[in-house]
């Protein structure tokens, strides 16, 4: 039997060297939603689930952390499949055991980006311009860009990824270097469903807080969260 584990980080910026690196900031009630979601996510499925909240990547900002996935093989030595979340996505009740859905001990599971495939492909090369991301044809990055919010992986797409995974020299964020290690690499890859990262929604599997909308007062997902976790929180 598989051994698997959901794995979500959130580190505080105060302790990184560009604490501003993303723009967003945190919106500490839908992330206490996201948390409790898929801690009661991985308990239904029968999974092990993690928190981690202390540095380890310790590189520029606390989104780079996910890549101790890559670089750590004490995961490995536990585990043989990994779901990784961000702490603004929601886990809504009735999803169905992702690794079930998706069980290959070999490839790397990201959800494509719907999204992207409706840009053009000038919007794509302007995009990539000055990333790392820039050597690939635009209409490569228009069927396979994905939100690296929601992802799946294993030891043998780890050891063939990481080798391209040059975090404190590529340029580009740490979605496009992901990005680029998957395209890169020529790994082996299993698109899961759109269900699974779906921007803003709460009609879906995963829904995935994008932008500044999660901060409104009326903010979809975080008021349907209310309705479903309150009483756990």
């Amino acid at each position: 039997m598989n051994r698997n584990l959901v794995v979500q980080f959130f580190v505080s910026v105060d302790k990184y060297s560009d604490p501003t690196y993303n723009q967003i900031g945190v919106n500490e009630e839908l992330y206490r939603y996201s948390t409790t979601s898929v801690e009661q996510y991985a308990k239904r499925i029968g999974v092990d689930y993690k928190l981690m909240t202390e540095p380890v990547i310790n590189w520029i900002h606390p989104t780079f952390e996910r890549f101790d996935l890559f670089f750590n093989d004490t995961w490995w030595q536990q585990y043989d499949n990994i779901l990784y979340l961000d702490t603004d996505v929601i886990v809504w009740p009735g999803a169905p055991d992702v690794f079930k859905e998706y069980p290959s001990t070999v490839s790397f599971k990201p959800v494509y980006d719907r999204i992207a495939r409706k840009n053009s492909l000038s919007y794509h090369k302007q995009r990539a311009k000055d990333t790392c991301l820039g050597k690939f044809e635009p209409s490569i990055l228009q069927k396979k860009r994905f939100n690296a919010g929601v992802f799946m992986l294993n030891k043998t797409c780890v050891g063939i990824m990481k080798k391209f995974l040059d975090y404190k020299n590529l340029n580009g964020d740490d979605n496009e270097q992901l990005i680029y290690a998957m395209l890169e690499s020529n790994v082996d890859v299993d698109q899961m469903d759109w269900r699974y990262n779906k921007k803003n929604g709460t009609e879906c599997y995963f829904g995935h807080a994008s932008g500044q909308q999660k901060f409104k007062s009326n903010y979809d997902m975080l008021r349907i969260a209310k309705e479903f976790f309150d009483h756990s929180l």
